[in-house]
């Protein structure tokens, strides 16, 4: 069985979004804890330098590779013509680093109001001409392959693509070049089981994201009355091994099936309610103890810190 690789998101000391967040926590810091957590990766955030050799050279030095990186895309509404050189320098970013998968987050055809919609306000799938749209992402992930970067389309809340029924529907229209990120936190955020998604779209994921969730604190939101921002800023999110999701299931089936890709530890929290190197080492240490009783291999990062 091929090593399962560990790695984290920086989303845990710095937001990309609600930029308050993690603001005055640096780079450095950041991927030092990253490595003392245990990981041999990490997704790319605000705070990295914009030159892959720096890039390269600053993770190794922490035994870290980087992973992949949100690429924020508007094919719900403009042609993949016109995304393209929209998306060109990430692509390009990214393969100089060279990471094999390229994050795509659909930003249009948001809800009125963006950051301010309420939860209740998340866009539906059925606005768009689902058909047409696909082909569109499809098309994009051909083009993204031939620069070496395999594409993985990120369901998320507040996006066309949340529930379980429209990852199926999306999913069943889009063509065999796109592949699917399974995020087990926006899923369950959602209302949905990450185990419906990942049985059924199993030959097609190619990229997951280790996000819990505290149902104590998603079941008190008010839908008409609170947004996401609000939602992450309360907790709802947290990481493997603090919250209330089963890895499990997860886990015995890449014990089974295989796994080729990265297992990314992710939670957007306040920094300063869950300090992120500590919730860095319960994310590593709950998934890797899962890993281990599985038999499954990993690497830990030689600056892992067990304390």
């Amino acid at each position: 069985m091929n090593k399962v690789q560990l790695g984290v998101s920086p989303l845990s000391w710095t937001n990309e979004a609600i930029l308050e967040l993690g603001d005055d926590i640096s780079y450095e810091t950041c991927i030092a804890e990253a490595a003392r957590a245990g990981f041999t990766g990490i997704e790319l955030g605000r705070k990295f330098p914009k030159q892959p050799e720096t890039v390269i050279a600053t993770l190794a030095s922490f035994g870290l590779e980087p992973v992949t990186s949100w690429y924020s895309g508007f094919l719900a509404e403009r042609s993949v013509e016109d995304e393209w050189p929209e998306a060109l320098p990430m692509i390009r970013h990214l393969a100089a680093l060279g990471c094999r998968v390229m994050v795509y987050g659909e930003c249009a055809a948001g809800p009125a109001g963006g950051s301010t919609a309420v939860l209740a306000q998340t866009p539906p799938l059925d606005d768009l001409d689902l058909q047409a749209y696909a082909r569109r992402v499809t098309d994009f992930a051909s083009r993204a392959s031939e620069s070496g970067l395999q594409l993985v389309y990120h369901p998320h809340v507040m996006m066309p693509v949340e529930t379980v029924d429209e990852i199926d529907r999306f999913m069943s229209a889009a063509g065999e070049p796109l592949r699917l990120l399974l995020d087990t936190g926006h899923v369950a955020m959602a209302g949905g089981d990450y185990r419906v998604v990942m049985e059924r779209w199993w030959s097609r994921i190619a990229h997951i994201h280790l996000k819990d969730i505290r149902r104590s604190v998603r079941d008190t939101l008010d839908p008409h009355g609170q947004t996401l921002d609000e939602a992450v800023h309360e907790g709802v999110f947290t990481v493997p091994g603090d919250g209330d999701l089963d890895y499990g299931p997860l886990i015995r089936r890449i014990a089974a099936h295989g796994y080729d890709g990265w297992l990314v530890v992710e939670a957007e929290q306040d920094p300063l309610k869950a300090p992120p190197l500590a919730m860095a080492k319960t994310g590593f240490s709950h998934v890797s103890e899962l890993l281990e009783r599985h038999a499954i291999p990993f690497d830990r990062n030689p600056n892992h810190d067990r304390g």
